[in-house]
């Protein structure tokens, strides 16, 4: 008697697990095809991203091949596609365009065109170009002009570039005559512990050459009295 009783349960359960089955069936069947197809189109995307990647780089590479051969033409419309794209290579090819526009064709207000778009991006190349742009324009610009440019640099972590910066102001001062300020950045830069030694010494012989200029110009007054 317990045989056909024991039957009867497994004959319960399984027509239990049955009922089960088909209730959660659909579920099943369409977590698995959500799975394949999630699966699938991950591995589309990656190698849609891999080929997009690819063409990216020969893009560049074809660019940096017509910069070499000296073919300026060819390389100012390849770099500035590139440029002018969502790429990866997009800042970089910046750079390189504005390479192009300056030493190659002689047009510097492209070449500052070409750096002034990418400083648009983000990123640490971003911030180079921002430079090399302040650079080409400093002699065009008053010292709160070019503060006012390198704002972004001055106001960043980036110890490197912050004091390339604040060197650029400083010459610029004493480029346009106002010495006080000169000293005071230069002596900045120069006592600095986050400034690199390049810009340190660069910093103190320009200090060097202000202390010549202080003691010239004391003499002369002096000469000056005694005449």
């Amino acid at each position: 008697m317990s045989d056909i009783f024991e039957e009867v349960d497994e004959a319960l359960a399984q027509d239990k697990s049955l009922q089960i089955w088909r209730v959660v069936r659909p579920f099943v069947y369409g977590g698995v095809a959500v799975l394949v197809i999630g699966v699938g189109a991950w591995e589309f995307m990656k190698w849609q991203g891999d080929q997009s990647q690819n063409n990216e780089a020969t893009a560049f590479y074809a660019a940096q091949t017509a910069l070499e051969a000296n073919d300026y033409v060819a390389a100012e419309a390849l770099f500035s596609e590139i440029a002018n794209s969502d790429s990866a290579y997009a800042t970089l090819a910046g750079h390189y365009l504005a390479q192009v526009e300056l030493s190659g064709l002689g047009d510097r207000a492209a070449a500052i065109e070409a750096l002034d778009s990418a400083a648009g991006q983000d990123g640490p190349m971003a911030d180079i170009a921002l430079m090399k742009s302040a650079y080409l324009q400093a002699n065009a610009l008053s010292i709160e002009e070019l503060e006012t440019m390198l704002a972004p640099i001055l106001d960043s972590d980036g110890m490197t570039l912050v004091y390339l910066a604040e060197e650029l102001i400083a010459s610029r001062a004493y480029q346009t005559g106002d010495l006080a300020e000169a000293r005071r950045r230069f002596e900045m830069i120069s006592f600095s512990l986050d400034a690199s030694d390049g810009v340190k010494q660069r910093a103190q012989q320009a200090l060097a050459a202000l202390d010549t200029l202080a003691q010239l110009d004391g003499t002369n007054q002096t000469n000056g009295v005694t005449q």
